[in-house]
């Protein structure tokens, strides 16, 4: 499953048509290279275009081998490159090879220009929309045993990704991100977050560590996918996770929405439950786990265990039906423990009856552990000699900063994953008509993907806003006046004030 990039190569000084256009993402086109007369300059021209008109982040790639690879130095560029570069014709990127790449020649070098507005990421497929409403969580007293529950009410509907988050979409993150100044890399053994780009992972975070992941390694001038793993889920920490999260535009879940969306909507109220998502018994032909008898099946309990993303799918081993849940997501049993937005810091049967964003257990800033859910493929193993960890209920946690299962073992498991989340946004109230004697309204914000951006489209009348979940609305005189948030992720919500 690889996924399409919003990209187009060209060949210095002929352009290759390969660009594409995704709706409301943004697109490049007619990237043209050429090397200036009598130097060692090479100009690239591009045109980007994006329908809401965002600021977008660039990047370029150089191959000397007709694209086969893209391993080329190229650092020394400057021009519209970066973060904060603005759509238009004509897009101008300078590189001095003479500085990163002296002394060497190809004739059929190309340039790759990707580009992104941290709106969405190009090719991400989703898993069917799961509705707002209320679902047992914990056990249910049944076939899962007794146990603590906890009835919670999800006021907004959502998505989760289809599939967990494979390294190759991590590793255009990062590459991206480190153009833009978002992230850093020490030496060749890890990635960190720069300060006040990501909420709630601060400056200097460790997002993956290169040297344990080992499927990711820095070659020369960007981050490459070792042993053709592209589609395996990647092994990050929760800052890693989160912050490929708002690069996108996009949420980690939270508990209570990772585990709506595991039931599925037949089999998540009282005296409804199943030990999995497909029923209560368990073999190797429905999800991964240790023995399962996978052939991705690891001997190295620290390592390599993980099948490829949606490998469940009617085509695995042992022989199976297609795994999909409910909802048509994969792998939300066994292959990788995923990290979830909440802290660890409640029990069952404190959870907020009432799913906020607000609450403080899904604050992004503080310490603490944070909620993985699902299992992972160590889940059996030697030290952990029960399945338990993949069925439903089952909760864990982590420091955010760990990139490892421990779990009292004498060896640490690669096995901690994430999928992305994105809601429906909702202003409450979404109509009103303001009484003469009433000066003021106030509006809040459900769902979507925090901060808020609060505008006003007035005939009069003005908002208060500080990013947070509320604006207050102020009336100056008579008219029919929008009222509009945005999310992180662009998306929009409006209500309507008629005043008389």
């Amino acid at each position: 499953m690889n996924r399409l990039r919003d990209q187009l190569t060209c060949a210095l000084g002929a352009c290759l048509l390969a660009g594409y256009a995704v709706a409301e993402v943004p697109v490049v086109t007619n990237v043209v290279a050429t090397q200036r007369v009598s130097t060692k300059l090479v100009d690239i021209y591009y045109d980007a275009y994006d329908a809401d008109g965002d600021e977008l982040k660039v990047r370029v790639e150089v191959s000397h081998s007709s694209g086969t690879t893209y391993s080329v130095p190229a650092f020394s560029m400057s021009g519209d490159i970066g973060q904060g570069v603005t759509t238009g014709q004509l897009k101008h990127i300078v590189w001095d090879a003479g500085i990163d790449w002296d002394g060497e020649y190809s004739d059929i070098m190309q340039i790759k220009v990707i580009v992104s507005d941290s709106k969405g990421l190009p090719g991400l497929e989703w898993g069917h929309e799961i509705p707002p409403g209320g679902f047992l969580m914990g056990q249910d007293g049944g076939v899962e045993g007794i146990g603590p529950s906890r009835h919670v009410n999800i006021p907004w509907s959502y998505w989760l990704s289809k599939y967990e988050i494979t390294i190759q979409d991590y590793v255009d993150f990062l590459n991206l991100a480190l153009i833009t100044g978002e992230v850093y890399r020490e030496g060749t053994s890890t990635i960190k977050a720069n300060g006040g780009v990501y909420e709630g992972v601060g400056a200097g975070a460790v997002l993956v560590n290169l040297s344990t992941a080992r499927d990711i390694a820095w070659n020369v001038n960007n981050l490459e996918v070792l042993d053709s793993r592209t589609n395996f889920p990647v092994n990050v920490t929760w800052y890693g996770a989160t912050a490929f999260a708002q690069h996108y535009g996009y949420d980690l879940p939270t508990e209570a929405e990772w585990e709506k969306a595991y039931r599925g909507p037949d089999h998540d109220g009282l005296e409804e439950h199943l030990v999995y998502p497909w029923g209560n018994a368990l073999d190797g032909s429905m999800a991964n786990y240790t023995g399962s008898g996978d052939p991705y099946d690891s001997s190295s309990y620290d390592y390599r265990g993980a099948t490829p993303v949606g490998y469940y799918d009617g085509n695995q081993t042992p022989f199976g039906t297609n795994m999909a849940n409910a909802y048509g997501i994969y792998d939300m049993s066994g292959n990788m423990f995923e990290w979830c937005r909440s802290k660890i810091a409640t029990t069952v049967e404190n959870y907020p009856q009432l799913e906020s964003l607000t609450n403080s257990l899904h604050d992004l800033a503080g310490g603490g552990s944070r909620v993985l859910r699902g299992g992972g493929w160590g889940a059996g193993s030697v030290c952990n000699n029960s399945t338990v960890l993949i069925k439903c209920y089952y909760r864990a946690g982590e420091a955010q900063s760990r990139d490892y299962d421990a779990n009292n073992c004498s060896y640490y498991r690669r096995d901690l994953g994430f999928r992305v989340l994105r809601r429906s946004l909702v202003i409450s109230p979404d109509e009103i008509t303001l009484t003469p004697s009433t000066n003021t309204q106030t509006f809040a914000a459900v769902g979507g993907v925090p901060p808020y951006e609060w505008s006003v489209a007035a005939v009069s009348g003005s908002i208060s806003t500080n990013g947070g979940p509320t604006t207050i609305y102020t009336r100056s005189s008579s008219g029919t006046n929008f009222v509009t948030c945005t999310d992180r992720a662009g998306l929009d919500a409006i209500a309507t004030i008629i005043q008389p």
